[in-house]
C-alpha cells in the first residue's frame, strides 16, 4: 500500500485538529449551559410560581447554540488581535468591543426567542423589553466571553511553549550532531591517511566505520527520542573506531538487558557520557583501560550506566565534570524534570561512574 506523502499526512493532521477544536467547543458550551439549568430551576421556585422546565432547557440550548455559532467569530479574534506585544492594549479594545456585540446579538436573540414561545411573563417577572434585556443581561454574558477567550488564550500560549520544547529538543539535537568531537572526526581522518600507506585493509575499515557512524548520527532525524537500540548502536561504532585509534588499548563491556533496547532515550544522550570516558579516561593513559555500558528496566525505569578505570576526576580536566555533562542536564531536565536522575561518581581511589534513571517509555510500533 502506497505511503501518504507528507503534504496529505500534514493536511490529514490539520483535519483533525480542527474537528477535535469543534469537539471541545462543543463541550463547553453544551456543559457549561448543561450545568446553569438547575440553577434556573431553583430560581424560577424561589421567585415564581414554579420552575418552567421546557423554558429552562430551551433558552439553554439556545445559548449554547448561539456560543457554538460565534465561537469561530472568537477564536479568530483572540488570534488575530492577541493581547500581547506592542499593540495590546489596541487589542484589548477590540476583543472587548467584539465580546459586547456577541454578548449583546445573544440576549437579543434569546429574548426574542424566548417570548415568543412562552408568552409575556416568565415566571413571576415582569415583562421586559428587548432594550432592557440587553442592558441587563449584556455585562453578564460579557463575563462567560471574557472567561472563554481566556480559556483560549491560555490554551495557545501552552502550545506555543509546547512548540518552543520540541524545537528546542530538536535545536539541540542538531547541536549534539554538530559538536560531534572534531578532534575524533580529525584523528580518524588522519589515520585512514596513515593507514593507507602501511595496511590498506585497515584503511579501508576505518572509513567503512566512519561513514556507518555518519549515516547512523543522521538515522534518527531531529527526533528528540530515539529506542535505545539505535543510540547504542551509534555508540559501539563510534567506540569500534576508537579501539582501532588506540590500537586496542580500549577493552569495551556491554550489558543491556534485551527488554530495555526498546526503551525510548533522549536523541545522543549517551554520546557525550562515552566521549568523556574515552577522551578522560583512556586517551591519555598509557596503560589498557576498560569502559562498561549497560541498561536494565527495574520498577518501571529504565536504568543506564558508564563506567570506566581511568584517573577519575583528579586526574582529569574540569572540563570533564563541565560543559558536557552540564548540556546532559539541562536536557534531560527539559524532557523529564523532576522524573530522571543522573549520578556521578569518582572515587578517591580512580574511576569514573555515570548513572542514569529515567521512566521507562516504550517503542511505539508501526
Amino acid at each position: 500500500m502506497p505511503q501518504d506523502s507528507p503534504a496529505a499526512a500534514k493536511a490529514s493532521r490539520a483535519g483533525v485538529a480542527r474537528w477535535s477544536a469543534a469537539g471541545w467547543v462543543l463541550l463547553f458550551w453544551f456543559g457549561f449551559y448543561g450545568l446553569t439549568v438547575p440553577s434556573d430551576m431553583i430560581e424560577d421556585m424561589q421567585m415564581a410560581q414554579g420552575a418552567n422546565l421546557a423554558r429552562d432547557l430551551f433558552e439553554s440550548i439556545l445559548q449554547a447554540g448561539l456560543w457554538c455559532l460565534a465561537s469561530p467569530l472568537i477564536l479568530w479574534v483572540t488570534q488575530r488581535f492577541a493581547i500581547e506585544g506592542v499593540g495590546r492594549w489596541r487589542n484589548i479594545g477590540i476583543n472587548a468591543v467584539c465580546g459586547l456585540a456577541v454578548s449583546a446579538v445573544n440576549v437579543a436573540i434569546c429574548h426574542i426567542a424566548i417570548y415568543a414561545l412562552f408568552g409575556d411573563r416568565i415566571g413571576g417577572h415582569v415583562h421586559w423589553t428587548l432594550w432592557q434585556s440587553v442592558l441587563v443581561s449584556t455585562p453578564y454574558l460579557m463575563i462567560i466571553y471574557l472567561a472563554f477567550a481566556a480559556m483560549v488564550h491560555s490554551v495557545r500560549l501552552v502550545r506555543r511553549y509546547e512548540e518552543r520544547e520540541r524545537l528546542l529538543a530538536q535545536a539541540q539535537v542538531q547541536a549534539l550532531k554538530a559538536q560531534l568531537n572534531p578532534h575524533f572526526l580529525y584523528n580518524t581522518l588522519n589515520a585512514v591517511s596513515e593507514f593507507a600507506y602501511k595496511d590498506a585493509a585497515t584503511a579501508e575499515r576505518l572509513i567503512t566505520m566512519l561513514s556507518d557512524l555518519l549515516r547512523l548520527s543522521f538515522a534518527g532525524g531531529d527526533a528528540a527520542k530515539v529506542p535505545l537500540a539505535d543510540e547504542l548502536a551509534f555508540v559501539r561504532r563510534y567506540l569500534d573506531i576508537q579501539q582501532l585509534l588506540l590500537e586496542d588499548r580500549l577493552q569495551v563491556r556491554y550489558a543491556f538487558d534485551a527488554a530495555a533496547l526498546d526503551a525510548q532515550v533522549p536523541n545522543f544522550i549517551l554520546q557525550p557520557l562515552v566521549e568523556n570516558a574515552v577522551v578522560h579516561g583512556i586517551s591519555r593513559r598509557a596503560a589498557n583501560g576498560h569502559i562498561e555500558l549497560g541498561g536494565r528496566i527495574a520498577d518501571g525505569r529504565l536504568s543506564l550506566w558508564i563506567s570506566d578505570d581511568g584517573p577519575g576526576l583528579a586526574g582529569a580536566s574540569p572540563r570533564r565534570h563541565g560543559i558536557g555533562l552540564s548540556h546532559t542536564r539541562a536536557r534531560l531536565t527539559q524532557l523529564y524534570g523532576g522524573e530522571q536522575r543522573l549520578e556521578i561518581e569518582s572515587p578517591a581511589g580512580g574511576g569514573f561512574h555515570a548513572r542514569l534513571s529515567l521512566p521507562y517509555e516504550r517503542q511505539r510500533s508501526g
